[in-house]
């Protein structure tokens, strides 16, 4: 539409530019004059624009000569109010001749969002360099929701030259405006014009503000002033609240899954995560935000008939959900990006562009995103959102800051696994495993539903093969889900052929690469006077090892690097055939301030140099010199068995806890450590009872390694007796109905608590018949008393047989381990019945 300005437009002179601003000019366009007009309306407001700029370069003839105009046709009526050419100072009006093309432009349809926007298009004949372009428009704007709400935003600086920046806005004087400058001391010039007051704020060529990279939300990149009808945000609240009401009302088919949950899932929190899966995983996500769908939901039902939805309905279908399972849930409305900084702003529905939940039970909060999917976890280690400062539609109407996620653990964790030819001609192989946690875990569930497997092990084995040429897949990747765990876990394999080891001396300059990521941002210094944003905090570990060496291999140069900001630890251990290092890398907080980003960056480098390492892994030692012969001396056999006791356990009791504390190794989805009563039996009697203890130990390491669990594994290996109770009764617990009577573990843990007390009680009984039978009977407590512990945990792992025939099959260790426990037990029973002690 064509038509002159109305009265109460105001044109202003058209300012020349600043000429020592002109080596700033950007696209070959030089801008004299921003100017934006705003007016009251009995059902909105009007807005008037108008731009003036000059071309003065050919890049400008692009830039500048086509009008694009974008509207809501719900609620924008545009009116293209003057369009002149001002050339050579003669002006040359263009209105007339102005066509515009109208069509829908959906630039996030390939997102699922369709907002209905419409753009108007025209290209101005006869541009020249030179030539000054003046045009002018008029929105008439009725809201759909909150129609007695006013919000707007300018900025009082650009990064590129402008002659004049001027905003003014005539509103009644009833109902004064609320002004928040950010970033600028501007401050408007204020005037009375009949029964309305007048806001005007101008500023002449503004120095143009040089743009910085990764600057976090909360900084004001450059000055900005709020003008709102409100500073409460009730006002927010109660214009959309209304829309958002719980149903109650739900499908016959939506409504039998309702209560399915609420009969298997007692409780309240397990009926809350159920309800946020169904809602995630079976409501596809579509937005229809044209019109008024921008900010009022569908109806649930609606929702449900139709199988998708955008955030709105979701959140809202969700919160119905939820209450009608019993549990206070609402909508709260969020902003993907720019959350953080809401609190900085006056009052306003534009503000948000996302909508969640807010469920509590009890005294405890949740925040639940019903767009997300395939989200693991329960209602105690589910990753919650954090969208900083939200806007819950119920309660007092005031803006809420979502808790920021701490990570106590690593939520990636890689553990690469080298093994060099034990033979000539053998391959070298590599065995990966990728545990993911949390976020990170629903990340990885939700790539491995988007690609396929294929996609994702040549991409994998892309990465090895750059590193290592020649490195090829052996198995298909494995995949290990424990939804409920939130733990998603990803084993690759592959080899390195011979020839291909021996190809470029690569075992001679053999890489090692913890693949950590280039997370740290790295802006430029160069004028910067803003933070550095660090984006989510993340927490990595990392870990290489490499066996079957000729040698010991140092690990010296891994340095740890520990800044405010960020920190890598690195650690690094050995054997003669084995060499492992660690990495540790998470970083703390949110930014860097300004004034501490030369030492940051310094330590990014610093971190970056750490990753990467090389090795001779050809190298091998000299074999050690034989040591001379020792005189031997006469004894009797009993005190050469006793001897030979003491130093056989001096010497296997540290070989046994440094080997295992080597050579132990995680098992992705394995829970404490299942293994065949036979051999638990066997280890047990040959070890003289010691076995059950290196058992306990394993259990508790994995579940340190596997699912962070908080313990000292070696303290509850050592004192079974006392820890065997607690830990009977949690892993019964969570058996259910496969769980193993507790009265058989209270009497297992009162006969192990008696064989350990009466392992410190001297001289009982004197004669040495009875002290054999005792020591005897004490040795079968230590191998049998365990047993329902073990049962327990086998039971704990049935879902998943393998991990118990694996640890069940005897090693060379066990083999080992039985030979010398045979000589000990002997031994130990030899003494005793001979009474010597």
């Amino acid at each position: 539409m064509k038509g002159p300005a109305e009265s109460w437009v105001k044109l202003v002179d058209i300012p020349a530019a600043d000429a020592g601003q002109s080596n700033q000019i950007k696209n070959g366009v030089s801008w004299l004059l921003s100017d934006d007009q705003f007016i009251h309306r009995a059902a909105g407001y009007a807005e008037f624009s108008r731009y003036v700029y000059k071309i003065v370069d050919r890049p400008g003839l692009e830039q500048g000569a086509a009008l694009s105009l974008q509207f809501d046709p719900s609620r924008h009526r545009v009116t293209l109010n003057h369009l002149r050419i001002i050339r050579d100072g003669v002006v040359l009006d263009r209105l007339a001749d102005t066509k515009f093309d109208v069509f829908r432009q959906e630039k996030d349809a390939e997102k699922g969002v369709f907002d209905g926007w419409l753009t108007a298009h025209a290209n101005i004949d006869d541009v020249r360099v030179g030539d000054i372009i003046d045009y002018g428009t008029t929105y008439e704007i009725t809201p759909l929701v909150g129609k007695d709400l006013f919000f707007t935003s300018f900025a009082t600086v650009w990064d590129e030259p402008v002659a004049l920046l001027r905003t003014s806005i005539t509103w009644p004087a009833g109902q004064p405006l609320e002004i928040k400058p950010r970033g600028t001391e501007l401050k408007p010039s204020i005037s009375s014009s009949g029964s309305d007051t007048v806001y005007v704020w101008e500023i002449q060529n503004p120095k143009p503000v040089k743009v910085e990279d990764n600057l976090p939300v909360e900084y004001p990149a450059w000055g900005s002033v709020d003008v709102s009808s409100t500073a409460d945000w009730q006002r927010v609240v109660d214009a959309v609240a209304p829309y958002y009401k719980p149903a109650t009302t739900f499908p016959p088919a939506f409504s039998a899954k309702l209560d399915d949950i609420a009969l298997k899932h007692p409780v309240p929190a397990d009926r809350m995560i159920q309800a946020m899966r169904l809602v995630q995983d079976q409501i596809r996500y579509v937005s229809l935000s044209i019109g008024a769908g921008s900010y009022i939901p569908r109806d649930p039902a609606t929702v449900i008939a139709s199988g998708f939805g955008d955030c709105k309905d979701k959140a809202l279908l969700l919160a119905s959900a939820l209450t009608r399972l019993g549990i206070d849930a609402e909508v709260a409305l969020a902003d993907l990006d720019k959350g953080n900084a809401v609190d900085q702003h006056l009052p306003a529905l534009r503000h948000f562009d996302h909508a969640i939940v807010k469920a509590k039970i009890g005294t405890k909060t949740y925040w639940l995103d019903g767009t997300d999917y395939l989200q693991g976890g329960r209602a105690e280690n589910f990753a919650q959102p954090d969208y900083g400062f939200v806007l819950p539609l119920s309660g007092n109407g005031g803006l809420e800051k979502m808790p920021v996620r701490k990570l106590a653990n690593p939520s990636t964790d890689v553990a690469e696994r080298f093994d060099f030819p034990e033979r000539p001609g053998d391959p070298l192989l590599l065995e990966v495993i990728s545990t993911y946690q949390g976020g990170e875990a629903d990340w990885m569930r939700q790539k491995l539903a988007g690609q396929s497997l294929s996609e994702i092990s040549n991409t994998y084995l892309q990465y090895y093969s750059k590193q290592y040429p020649g490195m090829r897949s052996t198995a298909e990747l494995k995949i290990i889900d424990r939804r409920d765990d939130n733990t998603v876990s990803v084993k690759e394999s592959y080899e390195l052929p011979a020839d291909a080891l021996a190809a470029n001396d690569l075992a001679k300059h053999f890489p090692i690469k913890a693949d950590l990521g280039s997370s740290l941002p790295t802006p430029t210094m160069v004028g910067r006077i803003g933070p550095v944003s660090l984006g989510t905090p993340f927490y990595k570990h990392y870990s290489i090892v490499v066996r079957n060496l000729k040698a010991r291999f140092s690990g010296e140069q891994l340095k740890d690097v520990v800044t405010p900001y960020a920190s890598l630890k690195t650690s690094w251990s050995n054997t003669q055939t084995e060499f492992r290092a660690d990495w540790d890398f998470q970083t703390f907080g949110t930014a860097v301030p300004a004034n501490q980003i030369v030492d940051y960056l310094k330590s990014v480098d610093q971190i970056t140099d750490s990753f990467y390492w090389t090795y001779d892994f050809t190298y091998a030692e000299p074999a050690p010199k034989a040591a001379p012969p020792k005189e031997d001396r006469h004894m009797q056999p009993k005190e050469i068995a006793s001897i030979l006791l003491v130093c056989l356990l001096l010497i296997l009791v540290p070989v046994v806890i440094i080997y295992e504390w080597q050579t132990f190794n995680m098992i992705p989805g394995q829970l404490y450590w299942p293994v065949s009563l036979g051999k638990f039996l066997i280890l047990s009697l040959l070890t003289s009872g010691a076995y059950p203890a290196l058992w306990m130990w394993r259990s508790f390491r994995q579940q340190k390694k596997a699912y962070g669990t908080r313990c000292l594994p070696f303290v509850r290996g050592v004192l079974l007796a006392v820890f065997f109770l607690p830990a009977f009764l949690k892993i019964n617990r969570d058996l259910g109905i496969r769980k193993i009577s507790t009265l058989l573990g209270i009497g297992a843990a009162v006969v192990l608590l008696a064989a350990q007390i009466y392992s410190f009680v001297p001289d009982m009984p004197p004669s040495g018949a009875y002290k054999l039978a005792a020591e005897f009977a004490q040795i079968l407590a230590w191998c049998v008393a365990p047993l329902p512990l073990v049962v327990a945990v086998n039971r704990l792992n049935e879902p998943s047989a393998e991990f118990q025939a694996a640890n069940s099959r005897f090693s060379v260790a066990d083999g080992v381990a039985m030979f010398f426990g045979a000589i000990c037990t002997g031994l130990i029973l030899y003494i005793v019945a001979d009474g010597l002690i």
